[in-house]
């Protein structure tokens, strides 16, 4: 596999983030902004996790 590009990378990442905030917003399940800033500070690790997993697929599935 050719080495990323840091930059598309970035931008794959953070259109991965912003389908996983639609879908949560679209679930509405869950508040946006939890009332404990330390589950928020949690949903937004696991969320960042989320992302860079669907970037590195994306970054496969194209190769």
């Amino acid at each position: 596999a050719e080495p990323v590009d840091p930059r598309k990378a970035a931008v794959e990442a953070a259109i991965a983030r912003a389908k996983a905030s639609k879908q949560e917003q679209q679930a509405g399940s869950e508040p946006v902004e939890p009332a404990d800033p330390r589950k928020a500070a949690v949903a937004a690790a696991i969320a960042r996790v989320q992302a860079k997993k669907a970037a590195q697929q994306q970054v496969v599935n194209e190769d």
